[in-house]
Formats: structure tokens, sequence, C-alpha cells
């Protein structure tokens, strides 16, 4: 009798659950490669503040961004940031917890969500489009690079490198930046659409006017929000799809993401919740240890200058280095301590970099899973320059071998007597 046991040495969990390629983003997101473009990007991205800040706005506008430090929100004016605007029904059953994909989201979306506002001025909003310009082709590449990245390394499982990564991103750089681009230059035509209605609207009999005809705006306004809708939720899907197809160009990657935003929302609330809550974890731990590498200097070094004078320089370090160091009375004690905060503000940045890296090697898992759900396309289909060249160049070998053993095979006896030999 034949023994039909099996013993069950190994299970592919990758398979029964996809959705776990996202755990593996933490090894991703730490590596020196992803952190040093993430770091590029977290130090050029508030150069838009500054420059834009002299250009459009106020020396009271100013005083509120320098209050800022340079890895801090935008100006709070007038209104307040958007992660705050929680309705209090889901607050109160939803505490907030920080994580690290709610916090790189928010910065990026907060600039675009305050030109919506209607009370804001002509300088504002062109403040707030100067700094959604720049953040795009800051993070164009940078983000497209750590995108490139991630789709290799959590679907096809290969480690692609620096150079490569960033010449894949410089030959694609202009379909990173207009994907974004594309849902919002939709909606501003549509704006545009309803600009000669508002100027109408200046006067009484203009607005009865526009009342008799506001059902066309609702339906312009129904247009506007399928847009934005796409886009808020969207716009992380972009750069991944651009990284991850042998044809990414920005069309591609607006067409995709809107797909799998309305084709699979619940889907992508399932995906968005795991990787929240593992950012949860992932920003306590980040952040324990950030504090942990800090405190231990000033921790050792108080054995030798006392606790008590140790407090005062720590406190004096945790304040802002740019502002000890324009002090006017800032003394040999004050520089010092402002050295020290240069250190400190370094480990800041390198924990704001991890955070938009992991930000971004999630909505690289992400959409690879979204693909998989609504086209069917595997995880680890990503497309590889190198596999190509290697196909191309072993098609080219085959060729020619066929050529060399064509000229090279003896002639039939018809040919023979055909050429009379």
């Amino acid at each position: 009798m034949t023994d039909d046991s099996r013993v069950l040495r190994r299970i592919a969990w990758r398979d029964i659950f996809p959705w776990l390629i996202i755990l593996r983003t933490f090894r991703t997101a730490a590596t020196p490669t992803v952190l040093c473009f993430a770091l590029l990007g977290v130090v050029l991205s508030p150069v838009a503040r500054v420059v834009g800040s002299y250009i459009f706005l106020t020396s009271e506008d100013r005083e509120a961004i320098r209050r800022l430090s340079p890895v801090d929100g935008y100006p709070p004016f007038p209104s307040p940031p958007l992660a705050t605007q929680v309705p209090e029904a889901v607050d109160g059953y939803l505490p907030h917890v920080p994580s690290a994909i709610e916090e790189a989201f928010f910065a990026f979306v907060e600039p675009f969500w305050r030109i919506f506002h209607l009370e804001l001025s002509v300088r504002h909003v062109a403040y707030y489009v100067f700094v959604v310009v720049w953040l795009v082709l800051v993070w164009a590449y940078c983000g497209g690079v750590i995108t490139r990245i991630a789709v290799s390394r959590l679907g096809a499982e290969q480690a692609v490198g620096m150079t490569d990564s960033a010449a894949f991103v410089a030959r694609r750089y202009l379909s990173y930046v207009f994907a974004p681009l594309y849902p919002l230059l939709g909606v501003a035509c549509l704006a545009l659409v309803l600009l000669p209605l508002g100027l109408l609207m200046r006067l009484d009999i203009g607005v009865v006017l526009a009342g008799a005809i506001w059902i066309l705006v609702v339906l312009l306004g129904l247009v506007a929000t399928w847009l934005l809708i796409g886009l808020l939720f969207g716009w992380p899907l972009l750069w991944p799809a651009i990284g991850a197809e042998r044809e990414g160009d920005a069309f591609e990657a607006f067409s995709r993401s809107y797909s799998y935003v309305y084709g699979k929302p619940l889907h992508y609330l399932f995906y968005a919740i795991v990787a929240a809550l593992f950012g949860t974890l992932v920003w306590a731990l980040v952040n324990y240890a950030a504090t942990m590498v800090v405190e231990f200097g000033f921790w050792g070094a108080s054995w030798g200058s006392g606790a008590e004078r140790m407090l005062k320089i720590r406190e004096l370090a945790y304040g802002s280095p740019w502002y000890l160091l324009t002090s006017d009375d800032l003394g040999v004690l004050k520089f010092g301590a402002a050295l020290i905060g240069l250190s400190l503000l370094l480990v800041k940045l390198l924990v704001t970099a991890f955070t938009f890296a992991f930000f971004w090697a999630n909505a690289s898992a992400i959409y690879l899973l979204l693909r998989y759900d609504v086209d069917g396309k595997e995880i680890d289909e990503v497309y590889q320059p190198e596999d190509e060249m290697r196909f191309a160049a072993g098609r080219r070998a085959v060729t020619a071998s066929n050529q060399s053993a064509e000229t090279a095979a003896p002639q039939t006896d018809a040919e023979a007597s055909e050429t009379g030999e």
C-alpha cells in the first residue's frame, strides 16, 4: 500500500497573505540609500518656504515662519493645520495616535489643502502654490528614487543600486512631475470656467442670474470633487506606478491611481490601516531610539559637569540653534550649546527623513497590492531595464549564432548543381 502522506515543511505566507509585504517596508526605509534621498528631500523642502516668504508674504507672516523649525509644519494662517480637523465624533472613538504614515501624509497634503481656503488672500494663495510646485519638483526626484528602490525590493526582490535608480528617475522625471499636476490642472480649468460668473456676481442682478444656472455649477463641483478625492487618496500611488511599469508615464500613473482608489476602496482602506498601525509602532520605535541616542550624551557628560550644569546646557541646546547663533547676547555658553543643538537638529532631520522614506516605501507596497487586486498582475512583476537589455543581448546572440550556422552549413546536392560545382 502506497503511503501518500506528505510533510509540510514550509508555508508560503506571502502567497496566502500578500499584504505582509507591508511589514517589510521598515527594512527598505532604513537602507542608507533610501535615507540619503529622503534626507535630501527633507533638507530641500523648506527652501520654498524661505524664498516664497520674501516674495509673497509680509513681515508678520515671515515672523510666524521664523518661529518654526526647518522640519516643522507650515505657517498656521489663517486656520489650524489639516491634521487637527478631525470630527469630534470620530476623535472620541479613535484617539489620536502618532504614526509615521500620518505625519508624512499631512506634511505633503497641508499646502495643497490650504490653497482651497476662501479666506486666504491672493498673496497667501500664491505662496502656497509656490510651495506646492517646489515640493513636487523636489519630491518627484527624491520620492521617485525611493519608490523605484522600494518596488524593486518589495516586489521583484532585487536590490537596485543608487546610480541605476537615480538614472531611471532622471529619464522619467517629467512624468514624475506632471503626474500629480494633471488633476490639479483639471480643477484649475473648472475654476476658470466659473471666473466670469464670479465677476458677474459682483452685481446684485448677477447673483440672480447665477442662481438660475447654479445647478451647472454644482455639476462642475461634482467633477472637481471626483478629481480632488481621487488625488487626495491616490497621489501616493502615482510615483510607484511610474517606477514599476515598463511604459510608466504621467497618464498611466494617473489612470492607475484613480482606478485603484475608486475600484477597490475597501482594499485600499485595509492596506492603509495596516500600514498606519505598523507606522505607529515604527514611529514609537524610531523616536525612542533617537531620544536614547541624544540623551545618552547628556547623561554621560553629566558625570563630569554635574547634573545642574548639564540641565542648563541641555535646555539651551534643545532650543533653536539658528536663534542662538543670531542672538545679540550669544556668549560662549550659548555658542557651545548652539553647536550641540546643530547635532540634535541633525538627529531630528534623520528621524524626519526616515518618516518620509517609510511613507514612500509603504505607498510602493500598497500600489503593488492594489495592482494585484485590480489588474491581476503579480506583485513581483516590476519593470527592470537590465532584464530587458539582457534579453535583447541574448536575442542578438542567438540571431548571430543562427546566421553563422547558416553560413557555415555545407551545400546540398541541389545547391551544388545550381552553382555548377
